[in-house]
């Protein structure tokens, strides 16, 4: 379940990269409301798949935690 966690938040991170990129176009073309707009968008974007690995990450640790035995 965690794997699919972590697939989605990679891939949310590397759109909010893309959205990014496609700003900073925008910000070359003198375009600078819409560029704003994008920019707000893919900081979302990307803060939602940041969360999302670290979530993923943190489930990992947790089952794998569960499965080791008690040494003390």
């Amino acid at each position: 379940m965690f794997k699919t966690r972590e697939i989605a938040g990679w891939l949310l991170v590397l759109c909010g990269l893309y959205l990014l990129r496609m700003g900073l176009d925008f910000v070359g073309d003198r375009k600078v409301v819409e560029a704003s707009v994008i920019v707000f968008a893919a900081i979302a974007v990307f803060r939602g798949g940041i969360q999302l690995v670290k979530v993923a990450t943190a489930a990992h640790i947790c089952i794998t935690a569960e499965q080791r035995p008690d040494n003390s």
